[in-house]
């Protein structure tokens, strides 16, 4: 039976949240509005600062400055992956385990042309810190329309090859025949709204790269609330399988695109956006490529390495396809904390390797970096205990013969999360400092290279869901060492300009 009251109950949370949020800045401009009636000319003037979505980690207590930027990327990420969720419980519920099993089939495919593409953007909100760090506001701008111009052209190319290649990519992926149909329609329908999320994300990251965090995070409970409304209506009501769960996915991202484009423009803050500027500069756009180009092929090693590890478990059969789904649906609040905090803390150290404030810098990394294991280490604990419990809400009764396996997939995996932490906040590190190659590299051997050779030597004499797991933990030890090596050892160099 579908969990009515359950989703009820968590889009009550989500309207109370947006509720909030705009109250507060409505009790704000009330307030602005009661200051200009009783004849002050500028009843901002003195607290200005309070009041500024920016934050400018150059100065001021840098541990609040952590929380305060980290909290709206990750409540940001987390309502990102809300209606992720919702889209596995109504697929779940309505469809059951192949239709579970259809999406998780191909998720890393979807995931390498995204990370390759964001990762490319992440070149210039890098450029864009390091401007905002050196008060470079001309060469700021620049970046910023350059990006936009690159985001969006960028992301139409990826749509059309993506519905192209679809069927091509199943077979690549050996996704089982009996949901490679349902797999196809998903992929079509998801693959044609890339434009869309990659203006959005290239958006939320020149916010960002300004210190604001919070702007991003309210467009994203807008295009959440979409999505969850439409997932209601596609695959609750219409019974449109998960090609309606696809759909709501791009509609939902139209959205999100169509409010950080609005926001850029009408911001007041140096990364304001002017259509007619939009153009391509091409100095600027070599540099973004120069520094972009190896965080957009480090952030395809991970998909390319579980490309491999995931066609080893469509082997498998459905179940342990389903179980693994399930266990994504549980863990996933370990990758966006990690992967906040290394978004955050990367913007920390572009704005100080800006400003050339190397002690500041490290002191950002070292709070980052204990910040984040301490929140993994609660999370692991909570999901090596009770990881089967909240599998139920995923799956229909029916198909409750995959809870166990997800739960022995958990529970071996839990305790060894926190070796995923140090490689990511290091390596957001050295990407804000502008060196983009060398992560690459040991992303290269650490995570992708490890994870091929251990499917490719280990799995065949023990071909069995614990052995290709493995590889996961093991390239996350490799990879932290690497990385721990590297920035203990090689001093930030001054920025060249």
């Amino acid at each position: 039976m579908f969990p009515e009251c359950l989703i009820r109950q968590i889009y009550c949370i989500i309207i109370n949240i947006v509720q909030y949020l705009f109250n507060s800045r409505l009790v704000q401009t009330n307030r602005e509005c009661h200051s200009l009636v009783k004849g002050e000319k500028h009843p901002m003037k003195h607290s200005q600062s309070s009041k500024s979505p920016k934050i400018d980690f150059t100065k001021g207590s840098l541990w609040k400055q952590l929380i305060l930027f980290f909290i709206p990327l990750l409540a940001g990420s987390l309502f990102q992956q809300l209606y992720i969720t919702v889209d596995a419980i109504m697929v779940g519920q309505f469809i059951g385990k192949d239709g579970l099993a259809s999406i998780e089939s191909v998720h890393s495919l979807i995931r390498l042309p995204v990370n390759f593409f964001v990762g490319l953007s992440t070149g210039a909100t890098i450029i864009i810190s390091q401007c905002f760090g050196s008060r470079d506001n001309q060469q700021l701008s620049k970046t910023v329309h350059t990006a936009v111009a690159f985001s969006f052209i960028g992301g139409l190319m990826l749509s059309i090859a993506g519905v192209i290649l679809a069927p091509y990519c199943i077979r690549l992926m050996e996704v089982p025949e009996e949901i490679s149909q349902m797999t196809l329609s998903y992929l079509r329908i998801y693959f044609s709204g890339l434009a869309f999320s990659m203006l959005y994300n290239i958006g939320a990251g020149i916010l960002r790269a300004v210190g604001d965090s919070k702007t991003p995070f309210y467009y994203l409970i807008a295009s959440s609330i979409i999505n969850i409304t439409l997932d209601f209506l596609f695959v609750g009501i219409f019974h449109w399988g998960v090609s309606g769960a696809a759909l709501s996915t791009v509609i939902a991202q139209i959205v999100s695109a169509a409010l950080i484009i609005i926001g850029l423009i009408k911001t007041k803050l140096e990364c304001k956006l002017i259509l007619k500027k939009i153009k391509f500069h091409s100095s600027i756009f070599k540099s973004i490529i120069f520094v972009g180009l190896p965080i957009g092929l480090q952030s395809s090693l991970f998909p390319i390495a579980n490309m491999t590890i995931q066609a080893n478990i469509n082997g498998m059969g459905t179940d342990n396809i389903a179980a693994w789904a399930l266990c994504g649906k549980l863990d996933f609040l370990v990758w966006l904390i990690a992967d906040s905090f290394a978004a955050t803390i990367s913007t920390v150290v572009a704005q100080n390797y800006g400003a050339l404030n190397f002690a500041r810098l490290r002191k950002g990394v070292r709070l980052g970096m204990l910040i984040t294991s301490a929140l993994i280490t609660i999370l692991s604990i909570i999901l090596y205990f009770f990881c089967e419990p909240l599998g139920h809400l995923f799956i229909r009764s029916e198909d409750f013969n995959v809870i166990p396996i997800a739960g022995e997939f958990m529970r071996f995996l839990a305790p060894l999360y926190l070796l995923y932490v140090f490689g990511e906040i290091l390596s957001g590190a050295i990407r804000g400092m502008g060196e983009t190659v060398k992560p690459m590299i040991l992303s290269l051997f650490g995570t992708c290279i490890c994870r091929v050779l251990w499917i490719s030597l280990v799995v065949p004499h023990n071909p069995t869901m614990m052995t290709i797991l493995a590889s996961y933990p093991i390239s996350w030890a490799l990879a932290s060492v690497l990385f721990i090596i590297y920035y203990y050892l090689i001093p930030p160099k001054p920025l060249r300009r």
